[in-house]
């Protein structure tokens, strides 16, 4: 499912009426998504995004009853886009291997996991309560997802969740410390990540049919973002 086709459908989640004006509630929601991962959510304002729009602050109240209305739509996206896609990729999977590299693809994909919006949602965890209980709950409902995994794979539970534990914090800790890495800086690790955090050496062939279809997804992304 393309961002867009995403916003549409968490946009109608909360739908008030059908206007008959040209802007949408998910075209509001798409512009404070851009809007809440280049400046975080204090730049997310009614006026603010009137402005980027070029309408007046009234149209906005025609698709949302206010600006927490708004802000419960951004959760909403974050929750659908990364946490739903994390906890996907471990399903319908056979082997160990298979399963960590389907987590690996959704996280080195920008159309499935966007880490703008992760540092963006956890940034502002810091700063509401509400919003640190819901990432609390998508958090350990990934962790709890990745245990089950390794369970199914034949772990023991406790293995199972150090291992969950581990390969999760490692994930939101790089984008937390900022690197800027490109993606094949990032590929000269796959071997090793796969023995740390699986515990067994990776397959060559999957190794390389890994790399080349994240190297095709990373082409088809680029075309995404000039077009």
């Amino acid at each position: 499912m393309s961002d867009k086709e995403l916003i549409e459908r968490v946009a109608q989640a909360g739908v008030l009426s059908e206007p008959n004006v040209h802007l949408t509630r998910a075209d509001w929601l798409e512009a404070a998504i851009r809007l809440f991962m280049q400046e975080g959510v204090e730049a997310v304002r009614i006026t603010r995004l009137a402005q980027v729009m070029a309408v007046t602050r009234g149209s906005f109240y025609w698709h949302f009853k206010d600006r927490d209305d708004l802000l419960d739509g951004l959760v909403g996206f974050w929750e659908q886009k990364n946490m739903r896609s994390t906890m996907l990729a471990l399903e319908n999977v056979d082997n160990l291997q298979d399963g960590m590299l389907s987590l690996f693809s959704t996280w080195l994909d920008v159309s499935r996991f966007e880490p703008g919006l992760d540092m963006a949602m956890r940034d502002w965890a810091r700063r509401s309560e509400r919003v640190r209980q819901a990432v609390a709950r998508a958090d350990k409902a990934c962790m709890n997802a990745l245990a089950n995994f390794f369970q199914r794979m034949g772990l023991e539970q406790i293995e199972a969740q150090t291992r969950a534990r581990t390969t999760y914090f490692c994930q939101i800790g790089y984008y937390l410390i900022g690197l800027q890495e490109n993606l094949e800086d990032r590929m000269v690790y796959l071997n090793d990540t796969m023995k740390i955090l699986g515990g067994q050496p990776l397959d060559p062939a999957k190794a390389k049919a890994f790399a080349e279809r994240m190297y095709s997804v990373q082409k088809d992304n680029a075309k995404k973002v000039v077009g």
